[in-house]
C-alpha cells in the first residue's frame, strides 16, 4: 500500500525555458523543502516521451528522503500534456501546482537551441524548424533522436491558455501560482518567497541567485549529438578500444567538454518575431486573464 505521506506536495509543472531551473534552485535552497531531481516527467503519458518512467512506486521512492519537509518535483512538459492534471488527481490528489511562464516568442527560439543541445532536434535554422511543424503534427520529418514529438512543436508550445484553463478547471485557481519569468529574474528572492508563502511555509531573508541553465554551445553539432545519442554497439566498442574505464571517461570528457562553450546570445531575425508577435498576440490575451496579470508588455 502506498504511504501517501510519501506523496509530493506540490508541482512545476512548467513551461520550458521560463526560469523553473532557477526556480528549483532558489527552493531547494529551503530547509523546509525538499525536491526530487528535476524533470521526471511521471505523467504526462499522452506524451509518449521515450523510456518514460511508469512504475508509480519507482516515482515515490525519489520523494522518500524527505522526512517532514514539503515535497516537490519539476517536470515542465506536464503543462503540454491534456491528461496530466487529471492523472496527477487519480494518483496523489490535489497537490499545488506552480507554472512559470514567458514571452512564447522568447520562449520558443530559446526552446529550439535547447532542443538542438539536448539532441531533440537537427534542424539548425529557427524559421526552417517552423515551417517542419505542419509535417511534425502528423509525426513527419521527426529526428530519430528526438525524445517525444511536442517539444518541436514549436508555435504550439508557446500557446498556453487552453492548457492553463485544463489545470485551473481541475485544481482550482486557489492551488496555481503563477510566474512570469522576467519578474524571477529581475527579483528572485521576492519572486521566491511568494512561491514559498503559496506553499504554506517561512520566506527566506538571504538567497545565492546565480544564473541557472545559461544558454551553451557547440563547436560542432554533429560531435555533439553524438555524445548524446551514441547507440549501445558504439559504446560497446569504445570499451573494446578503451577497456579502461578511467582512461575512456578522462578522453571522452575532454572531447565533449572541448566541444562546449558559452553560448553567444543571437538575436531573433526581425521579420520572424514580428510574425510570431502576431500569431502569439490572441492566447497572450487570452492567457492574461487566466493569470490575472497584465501581459501588455508582450504584445
Amino acid at each position: 500500500m502506498d504511504n501517501k505521506k510519501s506523496y509530493p506536495d506540490f508541482i512545476i509543472a512548467g513551461a520550458p525555458k521560463c526560469g523553473t531551473t532557477s526556480l528549483y534552485y532558489y527552493l531547494q535552497q529551503h530547509p523546509e523543502i525538499f525536491l526530487a531531481p528535476k524533470e521526471i516527467h511521471y505523467f504526462g503519458k499522452d506524451l509518449n516521451i521515450k523510456n518514460q518512467l511508469n512504475d508509480f512506486s519507482v516515482y515515490l521512492d525519489y520523494f522518500k528522503e524527505a522526512n517532514n519537509k514539503i515535497k516537490g518535483e519539476a517536470s515542465v512538459w506536464y503543462l503540454y500534456s491534456s491528461s496530466a492534471p487529471q492523472e496527477i488527481t487519480n494518483q496523489i490528489g490535489k497537490v499545488k501546482i506552480i507554472i512559470c511562464l514567458r514571452n512564447p516568442t522568447e520562449m520558443i527560439y530559446s526552446l529550439h537551441k535547447e532542443n538542438l543541445y539536448n539532441a531533440d532536434e537537427t534542424e539548425t535554422d529557427f524559421e526552417e524548424a517552423l515551417t517542419l511543424e505542419f509535417y511534425r503534427k502528423a509525426g513527419q520529418k521527426i529526428p530519430a533522436s528526438a525524445r517525444f514529438n511536442q517539444c518541436l512543436l514549436y508555435r504550439n508550445n508557446g500557446l498556453y491558455s487552453d492548457r492553463i484553463k485544463n489545470y485551473l478547471n481541475t485544481f482550482g485557481q486557489e492551488n496555481i501560482h503563477f510566474i512570469l519569468a522576467e519578474d524571477l529574474k529581475k527579483n528572485p528572492l521576492e519572486e521566491t518567497n511568494k512561491v514559498l508563502a503559496f506553499l504554506g511555509t517561512s520566506p527566506l531573508s538571504t538567497l545565492s541567485a546565480e544564473l541557472k541553465n545559461t544558454s551553451k554551445d557547440y563547436t560542432s553539432l554533429s560531435v555533439h549529438q553524438k555524445f548524446k545519442t551514441a547507440k549501445e554497439w558504439e559504446k560497446k566498442l569504445i570499451r573494446i578500444l578503451l577497456p579502461s574505464k578511467k582512461i575512456r571517461e578522462k578522453i571522452l570528457n575532454r572531447i565533449y567538454n572541448a566541444n562546449i562553450h558559452s553560448g553567444d546570445k543571437k538575436e531573433m531575425p526581425g521579420e520572424i518575431k514580428k510574425e510570431l508577435s502576431l500569431y502569439f498576440s490572441d492566447d497572450i490575451k487570452k492567457t492574461a486573464k487566466l493569470i490575472r496579470r497584465d501581459l501588455n508588455h508582450w504584445l
